[in-house]
Formats: structure tokens, sequence, C-alpha cells
């Protein structure tokens, strides 16, 4: 019986032994054949073998940079990243692996991640790869929007409530330029400042009636000073945290009609007044494999209503770059108007971007839902306009003329509409609908 028992141990530790052989000489045979498939530049094969292993348990460090190298060919950087950061967890020691992550990380549009990695490079492959420089001004930016109308005739054939004995206004806005500077600070590796100053002047269509009379002015004047501040830190394992805020300097014409003397003549009179309002926000995402997904919370006082706004962001890359890609944004808006009841609104916006050629990008965009005083950009673009966006699509091209220049144009389409306010109750009534044009160029040049 003894016997028996110490056969089967002995064939049972041989059994182990050999399963023991099998895999190291299954470790040798993925290390030549990935090695050959590699000098072959045969990356899909790379890949193909180099699964295969590690769906066996097979792993190690030349693996790694093998599958790496291939994801990085096939232009997937985000599987290319991936490996070679699993490669730098056995070793630091081979340049061209930092090399590779670097560019993985920065054309995947991850720069958090890839300054962090070039803050480790030597002065030889900081000079190679332009990282000397990883804090300080970085980068500006020149923008400059017109928005207009499609067709005046709204303009031309307005006419005004029914009921002349309700007091109240109307505005029905005609066209607007508007001009815009930033600039982009890296104070560390993981910190970034950005910060922008711009200048809006707006021409609109003003309707005023009280006590039985009413004018219009049909170049009503605007404008306003907006400052935007938002500051972006990387907590790493793909955290990202981002607070600040927008302040808004307007300045406007208001036009009221006025008594003159004892009798019943009247004449307009046009104060310019100011306003003062402004926008706060905070928002945290996440970077996942092929995924970021993100939430961004809005407070502020636009058009003498309080706002709040929630986001729910996600950015997907099906192809582990910037081929294609889409961008989806969830809104809950409260808005609360003076003593008017409080008005809730659900927006979605959709934008989808594909890359034409080496240098050039088109992407198409939509919002559904009504926009006023909606907030968006992390509140670096605030639609506080005095009538309501009904619908919003449209397209861009972004143009990379050279490494550090970026060029983009971009068409949007609105379908809008106004409407008359009361000053004693809350309803709105005489509603006007109009489609509006507009047309932006902004010009970036990273240091």
């Amino acid at each position: 019986m003894r016997k028996r028992v110490t056969i089967v141990i002995l064939i049972f530790l041989g059994f182990l032994g050999g399963l023991q052989a099998q895999k190291k000489q299954s470790l040798t045979v993925v290390d030549s054949e990935t090695y050959s498939l590699y000098l072959a530049k045969d990356w899909d094969g790379v890949i193909r073998v180099g699964t295969e292993a590690l769906n066996q348990g097979i792993d190690f460090y030349y693996l790694r940079v093998r599958l790496g190298i291939a994801f990085f060919e096939l232009e997937n950087y985000q599987e290319a990243a991936l490996h070679f950061e699993k490669a730098r967890e056995v070793s630091h020691e081979e340049t061209y692996v930092e090399e590779y992550l670097y560019y993985a990380y920065l054309w995947f549009g991850r720069k958090a991640q890839a300054r962090l990695v070039a803050q480790g490079f030597s002065n030889e492959l900081k000079k190679r790869t332009h990282t000397e420089k990883l804090t300080g001004l970085q980068g500006l930016d020149l923008a400059y929007n017109y928005t207009g109308f499609l067709d005046e005739k709204v303009i031309e054939d307005f006419v005004g409530p029914i009921d002349q004995g309700i007091s109240g206004y109307q505005f029905v806005p005609r066209f607007h330029h508007y001009g815009f500077l930033g600039l982009d600070f890296q104070v560390t590796p993981s910190w970034s400042i950005y910060q922008g100053i711009s200048f809006l002047k707006a021409t609109q269509f003003y309707h005023y009636q009280e006590e039985g009379l009413s004018f219009q002015l049909p170049d009503n004047k605007s404008s306003s000073w907006q400052y935007v501040a938002s500051a972006s830190y990387y907590f790493g394992k793909g955290f990202h945290l981002s607070f600040g805020g927008q302040l808004l300097f307007i300045s406007y014409d208001s036009p009221s009609v006025q008594s003159i003397g004892n009798g019943p003549q009247t004449e307009i009179q046009i104060e310019r007044l100011q306003e003062f309002d402004w926008v706060a926000f905070g928002g945290i995402s996440k970077n996942l494999h092929f995924l970021d997904i993100g939430s961004t919370l809005y407070l502020g006082e636009i058009n003498g209503g309080k706002q709040l706004q929630s986001d729910l962001q996600v950015t997907l890359f099906p192809m582990g770059n910037l081929n294609f890609y889409t961008y989806s944004v969830l809104s809950f808006q409260n808005q609360k108007l003076g003593e008017n009841p409080s008005t809730n609104r659900l927006i979605f916006n959709q934008e989808i971007g594909v890359k034409l050629t080496g240098f050039l990008w088109l992407e198409g965009y939509g919002t559904f839902g009504e926009l006023e005083n909606y907030m968006t950009k992390q509140g670096a673009v605030v639609f506080n306009r005095l009538d309501q966006i009904d619908q919003r699509w449209g397209g861009r091209l972004i143009l990379l003329t050279r490494s550090n220049w970026k060029l983009t144009l971009d068409f949007t389409h609105f379908s809008n509409s106004s409407r008359f306010r009361s000053f004693s109750f809350s309803e709105e009534q005489n509603q006007q609908s109009y489609q509006q044009k507009s047309l932006t160029a902004i010009l970036s040049w990273k240091f």
C-alpha cells in the first residue's frame, strides 16, 4: 500500500515538474517569436502572440515593451501607454521606453500624464522632446466671433403684444462682435492655471411699453467685459480636479418713458446702466481605459437670475487615439428669475470628432434643449443672451498648421425665440422665432 502511495506522489510531482518546464519553454518561445515579429515590424502579429501569452499568465519586461511599440505604431496610444507603464514598473533604465510613453500620452491628449513622465527625463531627452520648460507660460489663444441674423424681417415686421395696457419689454438680439485673449500657465507639472479676458459688443432690437405708451429702438446697445480663470490639478491614477469662475461686467442702455411738465407729453430717456454677474464652478474627472468621465457643478447670478447647473460628461475614444472621438454632456439647469417660479431644464450636448488628414480634424455638434443663461466649457462660455436658444448645431475645422500652432474655424446655426416679459406677472407672450448664424476663428499658439 505504501509503495502505491509513494508511486502516485512521484508521478504527481513529475507532472508538476513537467508543467513548470513547459511554462519555462513557453516563455522562451514567446520571447523568441515576439522578437522575430518585432524585427519584421509585424505589429498585428506581435499583438496577437503577446496578448495570447498574457492570457496564459506569461509576462515579462520585453513582452510589454514590444506590445507597447506595436500598439504605438498602429496609433492605439491608449493601449501603448498601458503596456509601457507595465514595463516601467520593472525598469526605468531604457530611455526609449520613457520617450515612447511620453508621446503615447501626449498624442492621446492626456497632457498632464505626459508632463509627469517628461519631468524625469534626462537633459538630453528633454532637449530632444522639447520639454526643457515644463512650467511657466505655455500657450496663448486669440478668438473672434460674429453672431447675426439670417433674416431681418423679424424686426421689420415686429408687432408687440395685443394688450397695450401691459407694461413690460422684449429684446430681439440682432448681432454681436466678440474678442477673446487667453493665457495658459503651468505652475507645476500637475498644476495648471488658465486666464482669459474678453469683450463683447452687442446690438439688439428693443420693444418697451408702459401705461399704454410704447416705443421701439432697433439699435439698442450693450457691451460686456468678461474675465475667466480656471485651475486644474492632476492627482494621479487618472483623477483630475478643476475649479474656477467668470466675472462679467455688463453695460447697457436702459430706455424709459418720462413725463414732461404737468401735461400729457412724454419723452424717451436713455440711461446707461451697469450690472455685475458671476459664475463659479468645480469639477472632477477620471481617465479610464477608452473613456473619460466627469462631473461639473455651476453656480451663478446671470441677467438678474440665480443659476444652478450640474453636468455629467462622457468622452469616448473607441480607437485609443484622437482619430475618432465623441463627447457627450447631460446638463440639469435650475433658474430663478426674481419672484417668478424656478425653471428646470434638461439639456443634452453631443459632439463627434474625426481626423481627416495628418493635420486636419472635423467636429460636428448639436445641443438639444432650451438654452437660457446656460454655462459650458467649465464656465469659459456663458450663453447670457437676452433671448432663448431653442436649438443649436454646427461644425468646426481644426487645422494644425505647425507643431505649435492650431487654427479652429467654427460655424454654428441657432434657432432662437424671444418673448415679451411683463413687469406685473410672470407669464410670457408674443413669441418671435428666428434663425441666427455664428462664425468663430480661434488661433492657438503653444510655446
